[in-house]
């Protein structure tokens, strides 16, 4: 699951910030709302695709692909409407 998660983020990150125009060449309300959702995923994924466990338990689940892919999904599918 970590190999999926980098890879994932790591695609996904890579398409958003070395080709912005995939997003559309004017920002909407909705893109400008989905860009964090995104991003935060990317960033998730990124961080439990390198193996970084917190040892804080609070912020243990949020860098788990429970909660990074799906926000990735829900950022990619506003983007995909907006």
């Amino acid at each position: 699951m970590r190999a999926v998660s980098l890879i994932a983020g790591l695609a996904v990150g890579a398409v958003f910030m070395l080709y912005p125009y995939a997003l559309g060449t004017t920002m909407t309300p909705v893109l400008h709302s989905a860009l964090p959702v995104l991003f935060l995923g990317v960033s998730a994924a990124i961080v439990h695709g390198v193996g970084f466990r917190p040892e804080n338990r609070w912020l243990r689940p949020f860098f788990s692909p429970a909660v990074a892919w799906p926000l990735m999904a829900v950022g990619i599918g506003l983007v995909a409407i907006g």
